[in-house]
């Protein structure tokens, strides 16, 4: 099948809210179309640049329920109040949903127990554009591994009372953990503000390659946890051979730090997030691991301060998994001066890993690309990028 072929679009089997909720634009089309599309976009975006071997790209091994994390938001639709996901291309617009196919199999019973405490406390879904209401978002974090849920209820204000709420939430055995986020910005970033713990386990834990992660109500982990094994599993296999110390920068909760302790000697981790350091010395901990350091410091500076020092020369290969936006202009300036031998470029924008490459190309070759389908239906990708050091 080349890309220019029409493809017929499915219907059997598509989740009811499809074309209206704004989250699986692709879920019409068969995975393997899916999967041929984001090759052929990868490959003519990365077409600018002499990649030595460009792999096919990873299948997510589970294509429904694979999300460990998702945030329910609340609101009115037809003179009811609803829980669900934004509409597409309207967003003060909440689609009330009553299954998603990302998620996990039992978030019907979660969402009637969720719908009925609102109603039964005529309690005010929270208008964005308006600065109205209550009650904002219901995040839930499901380990696929231990099969535990967590449920985090996000409030404007706290004057309201969870009581009822926490009885019925207890009743789904699988739900270890429930929070009260207290948000009252403007902005619409979900879980952000005051957070305490309601009842239960402060943390679930995901399991991913023997690895264990202790997960709390903000931390980053990926998204999709049965094809984090898959990604972590490549990024491991790249590293094998490469030397013995390895620096991780923006490592979050240690996610791929953990994951190559047994193949470098010695690992640190940088993120600027102390919640995100606090977590990895967590989850060093967790798993025994003592090869591993880890140091909360903006990787700019760090970076910047580990060539003025020459401690850079020691290194012998620099991982960097940036969010979205990429590396910022000094820290891709540092990362191609560095002179360090090996780069592990993990990306889920490859849009601005290309506007990266811009730069570190001047330095390194692209030995390797390894796409990565951490995101099915979507049109989002991971790619890992392997850079081999072009001086002598």
């Amino acid at each position: 099948m080349t890309p220019c072929e029409v493809v017929p679009r499915h219907t059997a089997g598509l989740c009811k809210h499809f074309g209206l909720c704004g989250g699986c634009g692709s879920q019409d089309l068969p995975y393997e179309r899916q999967l041929i599309d984001k090759e052929t976009r990868l490959r003519e975006l990365f077409s600018q640049f002499n990649v030595k071997e460009f792999k096919s790209i990873i299948p997510s091994p589970e294509i429904y329920h694979y999300r460990n994390k998702m945030e329910y938001a609340v609101g009115v639709w037809d003179a009811a109040k609803v829980i669900g996901l934004r509409e597409k291309n309207r967003f003060y617009h909440v689609v009330g949903l009553d299954e998603c196919n990302i998620f996990n199999k039992e978030l019907s019973g979660i969402f009637s127990v969720f719908s009925k405490w609102i109603a039964d406390n005529n309690i005010e879904p929270y208008h964005n554009s308006k600065g109205t209401g209550l009650l904002r978002y219901l995040v839930l974090r499901h380990s696929k591994y231990y099969d535990d849920l967590m449920a985090i209820v996000v409030v404007s204000s706290d004057h309201v009372d969870l009581r009822g709420l926490v009885n019925e939430f207890r009743k789904l055995k699988k739900i270890r953990s429930i929070y009260l986020c207290v948000n009252d910005r403007l902005s619409d970033i979900a879980v952000a503000g005051q957070i305490r713990l309601i009842d239960g386990d402060e943390r679930i834990k995901e399991r991913v390659n023997g690895i264990d992660y202790s997960i709390g109500p903000e931390s980053f982990f990926q998204t999709n946890s049965y094809c984090c094994s898959s990604l972590y599993a490549s990024i491991k296999e790249e590293t094998k051979g490469m030397g013995r110390s390895a620096l991780d920068l923006c490592c979050g909760l240690g996610g791929i730090t953990l994951q190559v302790a047994d193949i470098f000697s010695d690992v640190t981790g940088v993120d600027i997030s102390q919640r995100n350091i606090e977590d990895a010395l967590i989850n060093a901990k967790l798993n025994n691991i003592d090869n591993v350091n880890f140091i909360c410091r903006d990787a700019e500076k760090y970076i910047q301060e580990l060539a003025v020092s020459s401690a850079i020369k020691k290194l012998d290969a620099i991982i960097l998994d940036p969010p979205r936006a990429g590396l910022s202009k000094k820290t891709r300036i540092a990362v191609r001066d560095s002179r360090v031998r090996n780069v592990i470029y993990v990306s889920c924008n490859p849009k601005n890993l290309a506007e990266d490459l811009k730069v570190l190309t001047a330095a390194y070759d692209i030995e390797k690309m390894i796409p990565v389908d951490m995101f099915p239906h979507t049109r989002h990708v991971e790619v890992i990028a392997i850079l081999k050091s072009n001086k002598v």
